[in-house]
Parts: structure tokens; C-alpha cells; sequence
């Protein structure tokens, strides 16, 4: 995990693995968003994917576009199916109904998308309003969830407002604008009930100087003071013309006077370029190549890094000013006006990501459908201001007459390591740019970190609750189990799915009394947290959870088990039931999920009675065992009993810890487990006879705790607790438990 300077990072990781909110993650240029993207997606523990407005921007991501994620058509979108107006379009206009008629989703990603639990959106300044809404209408028909905004999906905002806007063409916002009050995403229909939670990221990273910082922050904010304008134009040198070492880079607002500008410095050097060629496989889309397919360079060429150094010594950074020392068939080598070492430049593979169900551990994973290798370099005399969002630069000449958005100017300058290293082309002419009033009234709803801080415990209750309930409400799969048997709707004599039917019906007929007793668990539970709040009777709680975890693990056991036998005699024929195989398949899914709902619940209340984070880490990591896969799937050899969704070794790991004479707490310190959860790994060895119950609790109060069981007559811990009066803690009376179990088996 990242070591974050700022508080505001960590709370921003408390909502998204704590809370179902959404979240605005925002902050000055250079503080750290990028660096929270991929850290939360390496340590969430939900299923996560990771996509952004525009091509180049889900590169950078190393995620994919909005567009592609879910199938949408190019043009605007109104969330209602009535006309807007009377007058004629001249461009493509979306509805409701016209993305629900159009919309042609193979199965494998419906059923991607409805496992799907937390979307990541950056650079979200660019993201519409109204491709939002689409976005919100798609989930809500992909997962049959049509009364829950997004489809019950968390979204994770990640961009700064006042950098560069959504584009919205003024014939489309003739139209929008009868539904909307502004093209920036929050503006959405889908956030008018409840915004996003708003966090802004504070520490700077970039910048040290803290003049230069509250330039930039007065300009980002438009509070520009006369002293401000003063200072920057201190840095005014019309006709600067650099020396070919010294590392300026000019920054410009459009594509075409960059490249003539590169073109004509690089004219200059003698001698012919050499050209390297970009290696490209698999799918990936010319226009979002992150360079230029062939780099033409000469020996004495100012070029830029565009991505970190990867060997993590630092040698360069993205946005690294050098120059070029050596060429040849093999490598480049990029020299620096500060003297540092040479760099032999490496060919860096940026990959094309895709996302699919993985059905080996029923998650989202990344899958890479396409590469290009190309050398992390680009001519660099020059550069646009929107092709150096994200970058850093010592040196730079700014260009800023032709700005022509407010966040243009914030952009150019934020890019600058420091005042020293600014030259303005001409002088700063401060004019007031329009804002967006709704953009300030959002701005306007941030709250300080004290008062984020006092909403997240209940959030996170609210959270919980939801998610223990869901586990055990299995009407889902009960509707998915009808909706399968439904689909055997052809002659037998046409169909040879047609012959399955009885086998359908009857893991139907068997889910039903699954269904009865998870209803009866799910009432229980809206008492506990009626009665006792979730965070009162945390305790009880859990132990109800994990009793339950008991009872529907052998269950759905069983029912995988039956699923995977039927897939391996299909995966015996040889035709005519490849879709039929991947209907079970799903099904395989959907069943085994629904255990995962029950380990993810569980391990949820555990790090959160601990005040812990659940992160991807703390989930069980194995399984089922899939039909084909090891030496118990040969046809006629015996299967041991896979448990859905079980960490095989866990509890065998705290026996070896405890055995070796580790306490319960230094057992959960090494394993960054909660204390609870140890002793539920002990009480299970209790039970099985591996430990004596008298190394963990003394013969009189066993013998003591006994009687009470028996004359309660009652299996459960609360009782006993309260019978003695918080005399005996949970842990002691859940290792007489497992010791009264153990003595029963005997």
C-alpha cells in the first residue's frame, strides 16, 4: 500500500472499501490522483473495473473506454423517451428506449457487468452529463436492478473540474440543456437524489515552492491577486530563443504549431533520421496510440519520457526533458542538461485492456487483447497543453494567448516543477474567464474532513448491513434458476438441451427449501440489526454469520457439485451443446457467487469489529475446483468435496502459528486478521480434536459453561453471554461450544 501524506487519501479508501457511496476524488494538479487509482484497484476488494471518457485517457488508465465498456452509440443521450422540441437533428440523439432496442450484449459481459461492484471513472472532467445518465441505463437493464441508480454499482469519480471540461457541441446543448443545467458529470440525473461524496487530496507533490502554489492555487480558483500577476510576469521574455541543452519545452495550445515547430528543430540537425517503428499486435486502436508509430530522431534531438522508469531507480520520469546522445538498430541513449547518467532507453508495451468474468474465481480480470511496443519517447521541443496533463517539467515555455478554456492556462502553468524554471512568451493578461455557475454550487458542497469523517461510521454500518443481508437472500438465484429452466422451451426431437430438462427442474426443485431457510436467516438478521444496531451486537453478529457460514457451506457444496458433474458428462459429447455448456457454466457462477457473498460478508464483519479496512487480501483466495482441472476430474475418479469460495489453508495456518506457542493476538498481528477470526480458526480445531479445550479454558468454568448450555437448551452464545452476565467473554464460550461439540461427536 502506498504511504500517504495526506488524511484525505485515506478516507477516500474507507468509502470505497467501507461504504456503497459514490465518491468524488479531486485534487490540485499533481497530488496524487493517479497514484490512488492504482493503488485502490490493487487493494479493493471488489470487483473493479477501471474506464475513462476518451481512448488516450483509459491508456493512461490501463483501463478502457466508457463507450466500449458498455456498448453505447456516439452522440447525445436524454434520459427520457419523449422528442426534445420540434426541430430536425444534425446529429445522433439517444434515448432510454432507443439503447435498450439497440443494445446487442453478448451474455459473457451481461454477466461480467452484473458481478461488476465497483466502477472507476478518471480524467472525469471530461465526462458528460448525459453520457452519465447513459451509463446509469445500461447497468440499471444489464443487472435487472431498474429502481437502483447505476444498478446498485459504487462509482469512484477521479479528476479535477477546473482542468480541462467536458465537449459538447452547441447544436447538441441546444438540446441537452432542456435536461440539463450543465455538461459536467455531476449534472446527471442518476446524482440528483444523492451526490457523491467529495474528497479533495491536499498535499502537493509536484510543486515545493509555495509562492508557486498559491499562484496556482489563486488561478485554479480565479482569485488571481495583482501580486500574483506581478510575479508571473517576472517571467516574461519575449523572442526567448533556449540553447539546444538546456531542456525548454514549449507548450502550445494546438496540434499544429507543436509539430511544425518539432519538425523544423529536428530539420536543423545534420545528418538523416533514423527511424524506429512501433511493433503492434493483437486489437488496438490506431487512435489511441500513445506515440507516434514511427519516431524519427537525429543525434541531438530534444525528446520527452512519457512514462516512468519502470525499473524503479528513477533514471527518468513521464515528462523528463533529455536529449538524444546515441542511435542505433538496437536502443537509444538519452543524455541530461543536469549532468546526470545517461539512460540506454528500454522499448516500453503499453497494453489494451479488456475485462471479462474470470471463471476459475468468479471476478472481474483485466485481460490484454492488444499491445504496442514502441520506445517511451516523443520529439519535445514543443507539445500541446492537453497532451501534458499528467506530465512534469522543469523547464517550459508557455504560450498562453490562445487558451481558450479556463482550465487551459491552470493546465500549462500546474506543470512546472517551479517559478525558476517558467518563461512566458508574453506578458500575463489576467481576464476573468467564465466558470460555470453549477460548477461552483458543486464545488460549494465540500465538506470538511471532520464532517466526511462523522458520515462515514454510518455509512459503513448502512454498508455492512446491506452486504450480510444480500448473501443470504438467495431470491436472486432462485430467479436466475427459474429464468434457466424457462429457456428449455424446444422439442426434444430438435434440441439436445431439450434432454437436460428433468435435471433442470430438479436442482430448481432443490434450491427451493435453500431459498426457505436463508428467508428465515435474513429475517433474523433485520432483528439483530433492529434490536441491537450492527455495530452494538457486532459480537452476535458474527457469530450468527459464521453459524450460517456453517450450515450453507455443505449446501452449496452440494449444489456446485452437482452443477460440475452435469458439466463434465456435457463436456463428453462432442456437438451441438457448446451454448448450452456456457449456460451452465453461468449458472456454475451464479451459484458458487452466492457462497463468496457469504465469505465476503463474514470477513467483512471481522475487519470491520476490528476498525480495519477490508481489502482484496483479507478475502479467501481459492476456489471451487473446476470439471477438467487436476487429477479428480478424469472420468470415474473420486472428487474431493470443494467448499465454495474457501481459503483451504487458513485455519491450518493458525494451527502451526498456534502450536509454535503464538497468543490468539500475536496470531492475528502476523496474519493481519482480527483477533475474532483466530479464535473461530481455534474453536474449529477444538471441535475437530486437534486442541485440548483446557489449554484455552479452565476446567471449572468448561464444566461451569456446559451446565448452561444444557439447561438453556439453546446453541447460541448470545444467550449463555447474558445468562452470566458478561462474566465469560465470546471467545471463551465459543471454545466451550466447539469442546461441547466435539464431546457430542465422541
Amino acid at each position: 500500500m502506498v504511504e500517504w501524506k495526506d488524511k484525505a487519501a485515506h478516507l477516500a479508501s474507507k468509502y470505497i472499501n467501507g461504504t456503497g457511496c459514490h465518491v468524488f476524488l479531486t485534487g490540485r494538479a499533481g497530488t496524487g490522483k493517479t497514484t490512488f487509482l492504482h493503488d485502490i484497484r490493487r487493494r479493493t476488494h471488489k470487483n473493479t473495473i477501471v474506464a475513462a471518457p476518451t481512448g488516450i485517457a483509459a491508456i493512461n488508465a490501463e483501463g478502457v473506454t466508457l463507450h466500449s465498456l458498455f456498448q453505447l452509440p456516439f452522440g447525445a443521450f436524454i434520459p427520457e423517451d419523449r422528442p426534445p422540441g420540434d426541430s430536425a437533428l444534425d446529429f445522433e440523439l439517444n434515448t432510454p428506449q432507443s439503447l435498450r432496442r439497440n443494445l446487442k450484449m453478448h451474455t459473457t459481459k451481461r454477466n461480467m457487468l452484473r458481478k461488476l461492484e465497483l466502477l472507476i471513472i478518471d480524467e472525469v472532467s471530461m465526462l458528460r452529463a448525459d453520457l452519465l445518465d447513459a451509463i446509469d441505463a445500461v447497468l440499471r437493464l444489464v443487472r435487472r436492478r431498474r429502481d437502483e441508480v447505476f444498478g446498485g454499482v459504487q462509482i469512484l469519480f477521479i479528476g479535477d473540474l477546473q482542468q480541462l471540461p467536458p465537449v459538447v457541441k452547441n447544436n447538441e446543448w441546444q438540446v441537452l440543456n432542456e435536461f440539463y443545467t450543465t455538461p459536467f458529470f455531476f449534472g446527471a440525473r442518476a446524482l440528483q437524489q444523492k451526490s457523491p461524496v467529495y474528497i479533495e487530496l491536499s498535499h502537493i507533490y509536484r510543486q515545493s515552492d509555495e509562492t508557486f502554489i498559491s499562484v496556482l492555487n489563486h488561478l485554479r480558483d480565479g482569485r488571481l491577486t495583482d501580486a500574483d500577476i506581478e510575479r508571473l510576469n517576472r517571467c516574461c521574455r519575449p523572442g526567448f530563443a533556449p540553447e539546444a541543452d538546456e531542456g525548454y519545452v514549449y507548450l502550445t495550445t494546438h496540434n499544429r504549431r507543436a509539430d511544425r515547430i518539432n519538425q523544423a528543430e529536428l530539420e536543423k540537425l545534420p545528418g538523416k533520421p533514423f527511424e524506429y517503428n512501433a511493433r503492434v499486435k493483437g486489437t488496438f486502436d490506431a487512435r489511441t496510440y500513445p506515440v507516434e508509430p514511427v519516431l524519427a530522431l537525429k543525434k541531438g534531438a530534444q525528446v520527452m519520457f512519457i512514462k516512468n522508469d519502470p525499473t524503479g531507480e528513477h533514471r527518468f520520469f513521464n515528462g523528463r526533458i533529455g536529449f538524444v546522445e546515441k542511435l542505433d538498430a538496437e536502443g537509444i541513449k538519452v543524455g541530461f542538461s543536469d549532468q546526470s547518467p545517461p539512460v540506454w532507453v528500454e522499448p516500453h508495451t503499453w497494453e489494451n485492456k479488456r475485462y471479462a468474468l474470470n471463471k476459475e474465481t468468479n471476478e472481474i480480470a483485466e485481460k490484454t487483447v492488444g499491445t504496442f511496443v514502441h520506445f517511451p519517447l516523443k520529439l519535445a521541443w514543443a507539445i500541446t497543453i492537453h497532451k501534458s496533463q499528467g506530465l512534469t517539467f522543469d523547464r517550459a515555455v508557455i504560450d498562453v494567448d490562445g487558451a481558450f478554456a479556463a482550465g487551459q492556462v491552470y493546465v500549462a502553468l500546474s506543470r512546472l516543477t517551479s517559478l525558476e524554471g517558467l518563461v512566458l512568451t508574453s506578458p500575463f493578461r489576467f481576464r476573468q474567464m467564465d466558470r460555470d455557475p453549477a460548477l461552483d454550487a458543486f464545488v460549494g458542497q465540500k465538506k470538511d474532513p471532520e464532517d466526511l469523517e462523522q458520515s462515514l461510521h454510518p455509512a459503513c454500518l448502512d454498508y455492512l448491513a446491506r452486504t450480510v443481508r444480500d448473501a443470504f437472500d438467495f431470491s436472486g438465484l432462485v430467479r436466475e434458476m427459474d429464468f434457466h429452466v424457462r429457456t428449455y422451451t424446444k422439442d426434444a426431437a430438435h434440441s439436445k438441451k431439450q434432454a437436460h430438462l428433468d435435471w433442470a427442474r430438479s436442482l430448481q426443485a432443490d434450491l427451493g427449501p435453500v431459498r426457505e431457510v436463508g428467508g428465515k436467516f435474513v429475517r433474523q438478521l433485520d432483528r439483530i440489526l433492529a434490536d441491537d444496531g450492527a455495530d452494538g451486537g457486532l459480537d452476535y453478529l458474527a457469530q450468527r454469520v459464521e453459524a450460517a457460514k456453517g450450515y450453507f457451506e455443505p449446501v452449496f457444496t452440494g449444489l456446485c457439485e452437482r452443477i460440475r458433474r452435469h458439466l463434465s458428462e456435457l463436456k463428453t459429447q462432442k456437438t451441438g451443446l457448446k451454448k448450452y455448456i456456457t449456460e451452465i457454466e453461468t449458472l456454475d457462477q451464479q451459484f458458487s457467487g452466492q457462497f463468496q457473498k457469504i465469505e465476503k460478508a463474514a470477513a467483512l464483519i471481522n475487519t470491520f469489529g476490528g476498525g480495519k479496512e477490508l481489502t482484496k487480501a483479507d478475502l479467501p483466495s481459492a476456489q471451487p475446483e473446476k470439471p477438467g482441472s487436476g487429477s479428480s476430474a478424469k472420468a470415474g475418479a473420486p472428487k474431493n468435496k470443494p467448499k465454495p469460495g474457501k481459503k483451504t489453508d487458513t485455519k491450518t495456518l493458525t494451527l502451526q502459528l498456534y502450536r509454535q506457542g503464538k497468543t490468539v493476538d500475536e496470531i492475528a498481528e502476523d496474519r493481519s486478521l482480527h483477533p475474532r477470526t483466530i479464535e473461530g480458526h481455534l474453536a474449529h480445531w477444538i471441535e475437530q480434536g486437534e486442541i485440548a479445550a483446557t489449554d484455552l479454558v479452565s476446567k471449572m468454568d468448561l464444566d461451569e459453561i456446559s451446565k448452561a448450555f444444557k439447561e438453556l437448551q439453546t446453541p447460541y452464545l448470545k444467550p449463555i453471554h447474558e445468562f452470566f452476565s458478561g462474566r465469560h467473554d465470546y471467545a471463551t464460550l465459543k471454545f466451550a461450544a466447539a469442546f461441547l461439540a466435539q464431546q457430542n461427536k465422541a
